[in-house]
C-alpha cells in the first residue's frame, strides 16, 4: 500500500469513527450544533499550530502567561453581565482554584509537550483521548459502551497511529526521518506530516 493510498484509507476510518461516535442516524442533524462542531475543530487545530509557533519562538512558558489572563480577561466580559450580582468571595475564592487547577496546569504540560513533536504527532496522541473517556466511563459512571461506539473509538484511535506507520515507512524508504520529532536543541519549524 502506497503512502498516499495509505493516508487515504487512514483517513477515512478516522472519519468512519467519528460517525460510528456520534451515531447521526438516531437522531435528526441539528445544522447549527454541526456548525459549531466544525468550529469547535477548527478552534483546536489553530490551537495545537499556534502552540507550536509560540513554543518555538517564545523560551519557557511565557507564551502562556501572556495568552492565559487575556482569555480570562475575555471570558469575564463575556460573563460578567449575568454574574456580578451572584459571585461571592468563597465562590470567588473557588474559580481562581479552579482556574490554576484546570486550565493552567494542563495548557503548561501540553504547552511543553507541543514544542518537541510535529502537529501530526502530537494528533496522533490526542486520539487516545477517546479511549481513555471509554475507559474512565465505564470504569467510573459503570457505562458500557454499545458496538458502535466501541467501534468508533477503535477507529478513531487506530486509524492516527496507522496513518503515522504508513508515513514513517514511506520517509525510511525515500532515507528522511522517521519519527515525528525534530532533533533536541534545533529552533527551526516543524512541519506536519
Amino acid at each position: 500500500m502506497g503512502a498516499r493510498h495509505g493516508r487515504r484509507v487512514w483517513t477515512a476510518a478516522a472519519a468512519l469513527g467519528v460517525v460510528l461516535l456520534t451515531e447521526p442516524w438516531h437522531g435528526g442533524l441539528d445544522l447549527l450544533g454541526t456548525g459549531y462542531a466544525l468550529a469547535a475543530a477548527a478552534c483546536w487545530a489553530a490551537y495545537i499550530l499556534q502552540t507550536q509557533r509560540v513554543g518555538d519562538r517564545v523560551t519557557g512558558l511565557k507564551g502562556l502567561a501572556v495568552s492565559t489572563p487575556v482569555a480570562a480577561l475575555i471570558g469575564v466580559l463575556i460573563a460578567a453581565p449575568t454574574l456580578c450580582t451572584r459571585v461571592t468571595w468563597p465562590a470567588l475564592w473557588a474559580m481562581l482554584a479552579l482556574a490554576v487547577l484546570s486550565p493552567v496546569l494542563p495548557f503548561a504540560l501540553e504547552f511543553l509537550a507541543l514544542r518537541r513533536p510535529t502537529a501530526s504527532a502530537f494528533g496522533t496522541m490526542m486520539s487516545i483521548e477517546p479511549a481513555i473517556a471509554m475507559l474512565i466511563g465505564f470504569l467510573v459512571l459503570g457505562q458500557k459502551p454499545g458496538l458502535a461506539s466501541a467501534a468508533g473509538t477503535a477507529c478513531v484511535v487506530v486509524a492516527p497511529v496507522s496513518r503515522s506507520g504508513v508515513v514513517a515507512a514511506s520517509r525510511r524508504r525515500r532515507g528522511g526521518r522517521a519519527c515525528g520529532c525534530r532533533p533536541a536543541g534545533s529552533r527551526g519549524p516543524r512541519r506536519a506530516v
